[in-house]
């Protein structure tokens, strides 16, 4: 795409014609009369010379015809005394020579020697040399128009030559003389014709770029340039007055606008505050139905548990009484002590269990202690895996350290975390559970299991009461061992992606083993859920 060069200027344009009207134009006409100078002088030269040819062509036949030598050299001679004359030579040839064939032959001639064409090449003709104009002319008799010979006439060109480099002397000095008064006249003419327009420009210009409009062009000329300043000043003045106006009126515009913004503002603030507090209340509102909602379960489901754990404990105090009865009247079979020491075992942990989640029911803190947590996952892993097709591994960093806890109630959390793992492998796998000890001194522990994962619609919802997936579940499990690991201080979130396991993190917070941490008392109907 082409781009328009840079306009020129009103300067340069005026520079520009008025050089081509004031220096082109006249030296057009210089050229053309020094060439009709040039022209007529050409001609005034050749009309002479011709003259000059055709009168010594008359005169010279006398003597040719009487054959006198020295009169015609005298006369030729007489006429070359004429300082524009350069030579004559006259060249003859009579009805023998001619019958013979011969060539013309000189006559008489001004000069020494001869350069003349050959004879057949005479002809009446003029011809123009470097320096000389060269005549030649036929000599006839007067009677019969006989040929009788040629007159050759070379006339200097130095009159013309001269005239030329004359003429060239006058044009160069008038050429360099007009161009001097025609660039002084240019120079005033324009500098009092610019000046007014260059500094309205100036002045406009400065006005567009700065936005200042007190600012006024100066008065180069009492002329219409002056009358045109003065018009320009004027319409600077109005603009500058109406520029005055229009910013009050925008100031008091703004001001306005201001005032008004910062209503709008402080109306909006309101809106918004009274909207957060509205999705507040509606949000507690919610929560509140929501804690109420489980509290109803919990209570009914804290009554229940708290009647099984009340009526569990008569059959296991006859079983306990049939197993020592059973001791008593063992003759001595092993293997028949060992299953009833399994049995009294595991009454005594089913009623540490139950004795420990009721005094947590009724507000009694935990019972922590430095608790061995690759031991205590050992122990609950028998408790949990009565199949024995699920096998556990465990990893700790640093390799041993002790974690303080309520060794019953978070055995219980890992029973419960181990039997879920077990139940969504059917067919067996690996329970891997990692504990490491942050630098910040809290405790991580993961329980990953190869099962069938959780849904990602239901992550949240796992540690709900009453929640369960599972066929003939209660939903009680995860919500146990949320409430427990909530008594300790700590959190427990769930990880998962369907049929590739789940994960359960554990957040123990950094603890003293030297100082028991007071533990929150919650509702006992929630308690008693466990």
């Amino acid at each position: 795409m082409k781009t328009k060069g840079k306009p020129w200027s009103f300067r340069a344009k005026f520079l520009l014609s008025t050089i081509i009207a004031t220096l082109v134009l006249p030296t057009i006409a210089a050229v053309i009369f020094f060439r009709g100078e040039l022209s007529s002088t050409k001609e005034f030269i050749f009309n002479d010379s011709v003259t000059f040819a055709e009168n010594i062509a008359q005169s010279i036949y006398v003597p040719l015809v009487f054959d006198d030598l020295v009169t015609a050299t005298e006369e030729i001679e007489g006429i070359t005394k004429n300082p524009q004359i350069n030579s004559i030579c006259i060249w003859i040839q009579n009805e023998e020579d001619k019958k013979n064939g011969k060539a013309l032959e000189l006559f008489c001639s001004t000069r020494k020697e001869s350069t003349e064409p050959a004879p057949d090449s005479f002809s009446p003709s003029e011809i123009w040399l470097d320096s000389v104009l060269r005549i030649i002319r036929p000599i006839r008799s007067d009677g019969e128009g006989k040929l009788i010979g040629w007159v050759v006439l070379d006339r200097s060109l130095s009159h013309l030559v001269y005239k030329k480099e004359k003429l060239k002397q006058v044009a160069l000095t008038s050429w360099i003389f007009i161009i001097i008064a025609i660039l002084f006249v240019i120079v005033w003419y324009q500098n009092s014709l610019t000046r007014p327009l260059k500094e309205l420009t100036r002045v406009a210009e400065k006005i567009s770029s700065e936005k200042n409009y007190n600012l006024r062009a100066k008065k180069m000329s009492m002329d219409e340039f002056g009358k045109l300043t003065d018009l320009f000043n004027d319409m600077l003045d109005s603009i500058n007055e109406t520029n005055k106006q229009l910013l009050i009126a925008h100031q008091e515009m703004e001001e306005r606008v201001e005032d008004r913004t910062k209503e709008l503002t402080l109306t909006n603030e309101k809106l918004l505050s009274e909207i957060k507090e509205r999705e507040r209340a509606t949000h507690e509102l919610i929560e509140t139905r929501d804690r109420l909602g489980k509290q109803e379960k919990l209570a009914s489901v804290g009554l229940v548990s708290s009647n099984i754990a009340h009526e569990l404990r008569n059959p296991m105090a006859a079983i306990r009484n049939s197993t020592y009865f059973l001791r008593l009247k063992n003759n001595g079979d092993s293997k028949t002590s060992h299953y009833l020491e399994v049995i009294d075992r595991e009454l005594s942990r089913s009623d540490d269990v139950i004795q420990r989640l009721l005094e947590i029911t009724k507000g009694e803190t935990l019972r922590r202690q430095p608790t061995d947590l690759r031991e205590l996952a050992r122990e609950a892993m028998t408790y949990s895996n009565i199949t024995g097709n699920v096998h556990l591994v465990l990893s700790f960093e640093p390799q041993f350290f002790k974690v303080n806890l309520d060794r019953i109630l978070f055995r219980q959390v890992l029973c419960n975390l181990f039997l879920n793992a077990i139940q969504a492998m059917p067919e067996g796998g690996k329970i891997a559970l990692v504990a490491s000890k942050l630098d910040n001194g809290q405790v991580l522990i993961s329980v990953s299991d190869q099962g069938i994962g959780i849904n990602q619609k239901d992550i949240k919802k796992v540690f709900d009461p009453l929640f369960t997936k599972k066929k003939g579940g209660v939903g009680l499990g995860l919500s146990l061992c949320r409430e427990l690991v909530t008594r300790h201080g700590g959190t427990i979130t769930a990880k998962s992606e369907e049929n590739q396991g789940a994960t359960i993190e554990i957040l123990l917070p950094e603890e003293n083993p030297s100082k028991e941490q007071p533990t929150p008392v919650k509702n006992s109907a929630e308690l008693t859920s466990i």
